[in-house]
């Protein structure tokens, strides 16, 4: 026989030994749900509670009772609707149709800076086209926000013309 199959056997035979005792031997029973005998502590509890809340005083106890059976000014588990977001001005008042005599034909980025090529010029976001007088507001890969320098206006959305 190897240590392997002693250490089995061993283990079994153990398993074995304490299933025989706990089944042969009687145990004393126990109610789960029987009353502890000292029952003082606990009356004793109840009986400090009972003190304190006698101690609050009438006016106290009364708005404590009123406030806890009034009504609620809102069910804390109704589901609340968001009002939904607004949509801004800027998407209102935006046309498609670009200014004549404008074309956005590039964009480049270089770091945190982004300019558009506008008629063969580079432009930051800032800088006034000399044609028109309209000013940068955003520039993006595939458009080019303009705003009136004049104001008042809508702005102008220049899509990016891609030539072949």
């Amino acid at each position: 026989m190897t240590n392997r199959e002693k250490i089995i056997l061993g283990a079994a035979v153990l398993a074995l030994g304490v299933g025989a005792i706990e089944l042969l031997l009687p145990r004393a029973k126990t109610d789960p749900f029987q009353q502890p005998q000292n029952t003082e502590n606990v009356t004793a509890f109840i009986a400090k509670m009972a003190d304190a809340t006698q101690n609050l005083g009438t006016e106290t106890a009364t708005l404590l009772i009123r406030k806890a059976e009034s009504d609620w000014k809102q069910d804390p588990f109704a589901d609340i609707p968001r009002p939904s977001a607004p949509v801004a001005e800027e998407k209102q008042k935006k046309t498609d149709r670009p200014p004549p005599n404008l074309a956005y034909s590039g964009y480049i980025e270089a770091g945190d800076k982004r300019l558009a090529i506008i008629n063969g010029q580079e432009y930051a976001t800032g800088d006034t086209l000399e044609p028109g007088g309209f000013t940068i507001k955003s520039i993006l890969p595939t458009r080019v926000t303009l705003v009136p320098a004049r104001g008042g206006a809508a702005p102008i959305v220049l899509p990016l013309q891609e030539s072949e």
